[in-house]
């Protein structure tokens, strides 16, 4: 969108025009947008003030507290806050985001499995971004595909070890400080940890487990708990996820470890990062996600 087009488009902050619609869910809808100050593309996410409650108004400013403390190739940078009126919509909160173009990572593994290599080199950018946030002290407590979005452009960095798969984490939402109350947000079912489907206190260890189960997703096409919110957190209570015995010897471990029940037994995501990097030896053929 052009500044030619702006009277036919709403304006966020005299900056922002806003174009066409990337998804929405709960209180917020993330828009595609312009910041015609420096004439570039970014995400909006936005936020119906007039509609939403304490709780979604506590959501909104604590992810731009969260974001504003990270900064990581692997998790989705804050560019700007603010609030403004929207005609036809009524006051709104607004957070800028980069603009990843292309696909989330529940959309590419809905095409078919991914081999080892790239489940690695894709579980380690994102460890490699969730061990920055808990260094920072914040726990995202919502790892799953549909939070990952890939890029459909492998950057031309010149690197060797540059990522096959390029993502980026995203939806802070309900990340907290590792000592927030366990009430506090809403994971999704399906990647919960067994002591967020127990309402306990969650922490680094969850976003291991969660990680753990959004990989084996990658490897198998399935969900290793699906069904409705109720089944899925009470069959991981009963069980650990099922892994196959023709899978990657090593592979196995490392997702075995990472899912155990007791979260104390789990490795941090630092260690993870580490066994990750090395399992992504055998480098696949770059793969077509546009």
């Amino acid at each position: 969108m052009t500044r030619a087009g702006r009277h036919a488009a709403p304006e966020l902050a005299r900056r922002y025009v806003l174009g066409e619609r990337l998804g929405e869910g709960g209180s917020a809808q993330v828009l595609r947008a312009v910041d015609t100050r420096l004439d570039r593309p970014v995400a909006i996410k936005l936020f119906r003030l007039a509609d939403a409650d304490s709780e979604q108004v506590r959501r909104y400013a604590q992810e731009a507290r969260v974001l504003a403390e990270l900064s990581h190739p692997s998790l989705v940078a804050l560019l700007d806050v603010g609030a403004d009126v929207v005609p036809g919509t009524g006051p709104v909160a607004f957070l800028v985001m980069e603009l990843v173009e292309g696909r989330t990572l529940r959309e590419i593994v809905a095409d078919g499995p991914l081999d080892c290599a790239t489940t690695a080199d894709v579980g380690y950018q994102l460890a490699q971004g969730l061990a920055h946030a808990h260094r920072a002290g914040v726990v995202h407590r919502d790892v799953k595909p549909s939070n990952v979005l890939v890029a459909d452009t492998i950057p031309a960095s010149g690197r060797r070890d540059a990522p096959t798969l390029p993502v980026v984490l995203a939806d802070f939402g309900i990340a907290a400080s590792e000592t927030a109350a366990p009430s506090d947000g809403r994971a999704t079912a399906s990647y919960q940890s067994p002591e967020q489907a127990l309402g306990e206190q969650s922490g680094p260890a969850s976003d291991v487990y969660s990680l753990g189960l959004v990989l084996l997703e990658c490897l198998t096409g399935r969900r290793a708990y699906p069904g409705d919110p109720l089944t899925s957190s009470l069959a991981r209570l009963l069980h650990g996820p099922q892994i196959a015995d023709d899978l990657d010897p090593d592979v196995a471990a490392l997702l075995r470890a990472m899912t155990r029940t007791d979260a104390t037994q789990r490795p941090t995501m630092v260690a993870v990062a580490a066994e990750l990097r090395g399992l992504r030896r055998a480098r696949p053929r770059p793969v077509r996600v546009g």
